[in-house]
């Protein structure tokens, strides 16, 4: 993978997708993501927070600590949104988080009657004053609102499902790929806690920037296009991951880890193509979703592909 270069290019492309959305069309722009490869450096993200946050971090985080960013990539800058239901490190520069984990229960994902989803989309109050995405920036985009941590996840409390639907929590995705696969992935990783294949689980989601073309010295040029959306510029990812990390009934550690592409897929839909290694996805993030793990613990279940999914 090349050595990036900082640089811009617009370029006006076709809104052909509003309408599937919104009937209003709004024009959107191709942008450059910089990113750089470099060996991981780890920052103690813990240093500051609250005793409540600390307990919201480590039950949604889990007992491998919260992920790091690596301070060698251009992150840029970013804040912590710190919730009973969810934790997420937002980007103040792209409008979307780098990452949201979320500890998913029994208690949690078991159908309620009295917490409805009523879809109360808005910009997170906790990012008050400080870059954020914005309502209007998604209208006539032609792009959903797509959740990280899903409203199906959180049927404990119509408190906790309401508070999905901040869009500190979303970022834009294709509809047919947030209505179709990315919905039936939801539901897959759901059920393994439903059907009590888990009795618990801990997943890390989030959107990122990849092109293949990169992992080659020959067409690597060191940059990666994007769409931005709304005047707030909200980053459109290319990819996005989904990790799941679960004790088996034994009380052993695996996981499994799946990466699509933001962009409509054939049914039926076959998972299975979608597994890639956690250090994949490391690699390509500059993120360490599991900084604690013991060392060989980490190439256990960070190497391979999937063994909680097979």
């Amino acid at each position: 993978m090349s050595q990036p270069r900082y640089s811009q290019r617009l370029a006006v492309i076709a809104a052909a997708l509003a309408a599937l959305l919104f009937s209003a069309c709004t024009a959107t722009t191709t942008v450059v993501h910089a990113r750089r490869a470099s060996p991981m450096t780890h920052f103690r993200a813990e240093a500051g927070f609250t005793p409540q946050q600390t307990a919201f971090i480590e039950d949604n985080c889990g007992p491998f600590g919260i992920p790091e960013l690596d301070k060698q990539w251009p992150h840029g800058p970013t804040a912590f949104v710190i919730r009973e239901g969810y934790v997420l490190q937002h980007s103040s520069g792209d409008k979307i988080a780098r990452w949201v984990c979320e500890h998913v229960t029994q208690e949690e994902v078991k159908a309620n009657p009295q917490v409805a989803r009523k879809d109360p989309f808005a910009p997170d109050p906790q990012l008050t004053g400080k870059p954020r995405a914005e309502l209007p920036d998604y209208k006539g985009s032609g792009f959903d609102r797509g959740h990280a941590a899903p409203a199906g996840n959180q049927n404990s409390s119509q408190r906790l499902k309401d508070e999905t639907f901040f869009l500190s929590n979303m970022s834009p995705q294709t509809p047919l790929h947030n209505q179709q696969i990315w919905a039936e992935l939801e539901h897959l990783v759901r059920s393994w806690v439903e059907n009590n294949v888990v009795s618990s689980e801990y997943v890390v989601t989030g959107g990122f920037f990849y092109d293949p073309k990169e992992e080659d010295p020959v067409t690597a040029d060191g940059l990666i296009d994007f769409e931005t959306i709304g005047a707030g510029a909200v980053a459109v990812p290319t990819h996005y991951f989904k990790i799941v990390l679960a004790q088996d009934h034994s009380g052993a550690w695996e996981a499994v880890a799946f990466v699509e592409e933001n962009r409509a897929y054939k049914k039926p839909f076959d998972f299975t193509k979608d597994i890639k290694p956690i250090a994949w996805i490391e690699e390509r993030t500059g993120i360490d979703f599991f900084p604690q793990l013991d060392p060989n613990e980490k190439h256990r279940l960070e190497d391979p592909s999937g063994t909680l999914f097979h």
